[in-house]
């Protein structure tokens, strides 16, 4: 690698925000949040100097690997990226535990690095870095529950990177060539290709599929406060990332999605952890962005991306509201939150606005991409799809835009009178609310960063169709809350844990490793007690052969010795003689 290579892998994000991470380490604890800011600052100014285009790629072991593809794709998650790492370090600006840190710039930095990535190998190293790091934001709580939570988290994590290098495997076998490009997950007699599934399920696990769903809801509500907030960024995104660069088009992926849009609903609506209930929203938006890489048009995709972009921004907001409130009052649950709005009215306000924008209500972010995706439906003529997503749209509203803000700052009053958020999160938030209501107001310097340009051109948000439509929705959802709350109807918040799909290991799950369990205890049980048996009868033996009375301790007469000498000798020299 020449010196100009070196220098322009240097400048990678990935590599600027893993050098960050290793000074921060290594800094007096007054300076790791101002080093982690600058290095954030630092990275996004080279991250600016990057032309379109790109690429950095050399020759290893006869294999082409490329760290380094830079196109308008990944640009797009780059710079919202960067946004996300910087409002997490302003946030989290009190914290200073030295593991904390370091994961929360190793973390995003191993996202970006995978962004870039334009082989399959490169991309391997970074996924199971991002795996690593990010446990160290579950552990960070450092109670029994997150420590396991966090095992949990990391074994589902390598167990993708595991299938995903399996997939590379075969990939580079069909291809020879390890480039990141576009794949079909059916060969031309539609039966499916093993690499590419392979691939596909990989990336479905970091993507949070159905039924691979449940390490979000298990590890991120365990996770500190800060750590949350960062963690609900970067691993499904990157996942949507490589949806959208390698299985752009794949029909699979419109059904994939519109479960996943519909079925964190339901469970959202019952639970009581309002952390956890945002954890199930990002179910559900990663949901709508699959969708709209299933129908693979530009007006669908340029939705997807676009979306995910606002909702990085938005969702990140309702997270930190809610974990101002539980970094004042020491909890997430519905049922010990109540009638914040007293003492804490800014982070209220900040809430409403990320609670507005994940809604898709006009003048907010999610309302200029979230039609997007909707036109992809209308355009395929998928009358079902389209009707899972205008419901999925209400449900988002009922569970994220209404029941955040109003089990935190509302409800019932819990009598907690805590202090407004601190200072750092209030600039945080302010930020976050502010890109929120311009993306939603003035929406052309995301839309220039949107892979389909030509496209982008003809789109107009803010149609009377549009607003109406968007405005229907939501006014009916609204009302449908306000019924159920009158006629108590909607699912009471009481303490307790639901269970989701973790049902499986929890109950048939344990019940069986216990059943397990007693079986091998029983046959050790069984084979160690023949094991006693057999030695007690060989010592047993023993001991009447050689013990103190045993037939060898008795004397022999001396002629008997003699004879037993002779044939013991003539032995050995018929042996000796035979074998000359």
């Amino acid at each position: 690698m020449s010196v100009n290579s070196l220098l322009a892998f240097l400048d990678n994000p990935g590599i600027i925000l893993t050098l960050g991470a290793f000074l921060t380490v290594l800094a007096p604890v007054a300076l790791r949040r101002p080093i982690m800011l600058g290095v954030v600052a630092f990275s996004a100014f080279r991250l600016w100097g990057m032309e379109i285009g790109d690429s950095l790629a050399f020759d290893l072991f006869g294999l082409e690997i490329m760290p380094i593809k830079y196109d308008v794709l990944s640009r797009l998650f780059l710079v919202v990226f960067h946004i996300a790492a910087g409002l997490n370090v302003i946030y989290s600006w009190m914290v200073k535990d030295r593991s904390e840190c370091f994961a929360a710039l190793a973390y995003p930095a191993a996202a970006m690095g995978g962004v870039l990535a334009g082989d399959w190998i490169t991309l391997f190293i970074w996924w199971e870095l991002a795996a690593l790091t990010s446990v160290f934001l579950v552990w960070a709580p450092q109670t029994r529950e997150s420590y396991l939570s966090g095992l949990r988290y990391m074994s589902i994590q390598i167990a993708s990177g595991v299938i995903l290098l399996g997939g590379i495997v075969l990939v580079f076998r069909e291809q020879d060539s390890l480039a990141i490009g576009t794949l079909s997950l059916r060969d031309d007699g539609g039966n499916f290709n093993i690499a590419a599934l392979m691939l596909f399920i990989a990336l479905g696990i970091k993507s949070a599929f159905p039924m691979l769903h449940n390490w979000v809801q298990d590890a991120y509500p365990k996770a500190s406060i800060g750590g949350t907030i960062i963690l609900s960024v970067f691993t499904t995104k990157l996942a949507v990332y490589m949806f959208a660069r390698v299985f752009v088009g794949t029909p699979e992926l419109i059904w994939i999605g519109a479960i996943m849009t519909i079925f964190p609903i339901f469970f959202a609506l019952i639970e009581n952890d309002l952390r956890k209930v945002l954890t199930y929203s990002i179910n559900n938006q990663v949901g709508f962005m699959i969708v709209g890489i299933g129908f693979g048009t530009a007006a669908s995709v340029n939705g997807a991306v676009g979306y995910a972009f606002g909702n990085i921004i938005f969702e990140s907001l309702l997270f930190m509201s809610v974990g101002a409130a539980m970094y004042r009052t020491g909890t997430s649950k519905a049922t010990e939150l109540g009638g914040l709005y007293r003492t804490m009215p800014i982070t209220l306000f900040f809430c409403l606005i990320g609670a507005l924008s994940i809604s898709a209500f006009p003048g907010f972010a999610g309302f200029v991409t979230k039609g997007l995706i909707l036109d992809g439906a209308a355009e395929a003529h998928n009358l079902i799809i389209w009707l899972i997503l205008l419901f999925a749209s209400a449900g988002v509203l009922e569970h994220a835009g209404i029941k955040i803000p109003y089990f935190t700052f509302f409800a019932h009053d819990s009598g907690k009178r805590p202090k407004e958020a601190p200072v750092p999160m209030l600039i945080a938030m302010g930020i976050a609310a502010f890109l929120s209501v311009a993306i939603g107001l003035y929406p052309q310097p995301l839309f220039a960063l949107l892979p389909h340009q030509a496209h982008i051109v003809d789109y107009n948000p803010f149609t009377a169709y549009h607003f109406v439509e968007q405005l229907q929705l939501l006014l009916f959802a609204v009302l449908a809350f306000a019924l159920l709350i009158k006629f108590k109807l909607y699912p009471p918040e009481v303490p307790s844990t639901n269970l989701d799909v973790d049902w499986f290991y929890r109950i048939p799950g344990r019940a069986a490793l216990f059943a397990v369990i007693g079986f091998v205890v029983a046959v050790w049980r069984v084979v160690w007690g023949g094991l006693q048996k057999l030695v007690s009868s060989i010592v047993e033996r023993t001991y009447r052969t050689h013990g103190p009375e045993g037939a060898l301790a008795r004397s022999w007469p001396v002629g008997f010795m003699a004879l037993w000498t002779a044939v013991v000798l003539g032995t050995a020299l018929i042996v000796l003689f035979l074998s000359q």
